[in-house]
């Protein structure tokens, strides 16, 4: 997972951006990735995807892009967490866990042999005071990805297209009938 992680941070620098990796508070890591909201949801989520697989080009048999689970061999670069409704942990925030660790953001130096167990509720504040906070203005430094998608071979988008329609999925609650209503009426 380290290791696909620095390979991650290389091809991000490669194309002139900045990485900005942390603890998932659980066993993984997330690499932060600050963008201009310029580009639709499919597009973004296909330069992650042109990426992951330049991460699987540098460090093949270690990372991979494959999508079923039976099918893969290696770390799991999703990059299919960059789509509409998707969420992740939030820096500094407590995880379910039974020793309440936190997802912690990271300098880069501290990838290479992070153990994610050892950032926890008690051990923050102790941290931050020590090592400060290594995302801290992040969203100062935005990117644009319209021009490092020629980097990365795949079509670049059309940025005088029309914005894509979304769609809108209606949250039902418990007990929602919603339906058995409308069709009631009739």
């Amino acid at each position: 997972m380290r290791e696909t992680a620095l390979a991650v941070g290389e091809v991000m620098s490669d194309l002139g951006m900045t990485g900005y990796p942390k603890t998932s508070g659980l066993t993984g890591l997330h690499i932060l990735a600050p963008i201009k909201p310029e580009l639709e949801f499919p597009e973004v989520r296909r330069f992650a995807k042109g990426l992951a697989e330049r991460v699987e080009q540098r460090v093949p048999g270690i990372a991979t892009t494959t999508w079923r689970v039976a099918d893969r061999d290696g770390v799991f670069i999703d990059f299919g967490q960059n789509a509409r409704d998707h969420s992740t942990a939030t820096a500094y925030s407590i995880r379910p866990t039974s020793d309440a660790r936190v997802s912690a953001p990271l300098s880069w130096h501290e990838v290479g042999d992070v153990d994610p167990s050892r950032f926890t509720l008690t051990s923050m504040r102790e941290r931050v005071a020590r090592a400060g906070d290594p995302s801290a203005g992040m969203w100062r430094r935005k990117v644009s990805l319209l021009s490092r998608f020629e980097r990365l071979e795949p079509e670049p988008p059309d940025p005088d297209a029309p914005p894509r329609r979304r769609r809108r999925s209606r949250r039902r609650t418990p007990g929602d009938d919603a339906g058995t209503r409308r069709r009631r009426r009739r």
